[in-house]
């Protein structure tokens, strides 16, 4: 329950599934206030090859930090290439701050690689999630790019149920 005059962050959760091209969805948000109720809209263009987007190339474009052993995979790097025929300076939109930094260049030559960075904050690491962030570049559209970050833990669920076995 939430107080008259208190605020939440709601977070709403977009799955690409099979979609390609230019997708729209208006989830509605319901409320004790009255009628009428609020709608949100969500644009996204789903590209089906992750080779071929422009201004940037994002490489690889999912960034899984599963960790399969007892040692800690709490930091990943990863290519951001301009195809585009300007310098393009780099904002981070959003990212869950509970569970990772993102450390990315402040711009990228024309032609140019810049290599970026997702850290896990000490919580993280004991974690499994499926989140993303957001980064946009300063082209004529200002295009946003949206990267899935993935963590699952299997060594730990293994040894935790091989000792909890008598």
């Amino acid at each position: 329950m939430l107080a008259v005059g208190d605020s939440t962050k709601l977070e709403i959760i977009f799955s690409t599934k099979k979609y390609k091209s230019r997708i729209s969805k208006r989830p509605t948000i319901q409320t004790n206030e009255g009628p009428p109720d609020k709608h949100v809209q969500i644009i996204a263009h789903v590209v089906a090859r992750p080779d071929s987007t422009y201004p940037v190339l994002i490489k690889p474009y999912k960034l899984d930090l599963t960790q399969f052993g007892d040692k800690v995979r709490d930091e990943m790097t990863f290519k951001i290439t301009n195809v585009s025929d300007q310098e393009l300076k780099t904002t981070m939109i959003q990212f869950p701050k509970d569970l990772f930094e993102v450390d990315l260049p402040k711009s990228i030559g024309v032609g140019e690689s810049a290599e970026a960075k997702v850290k896990l904050t000490k919580e993280a690491v004991k974690s499994d999630f499926e989140k993303s962030f957001t980064i946009e570049f300063d082209d004529q559209m200002a295009s946003r790019f949206t990267v899935p970050v993935k963590r699952t833990l299997r060594a730990a669920r293994q040894q935790a149920a091989s000792s909890a076995k008598p």
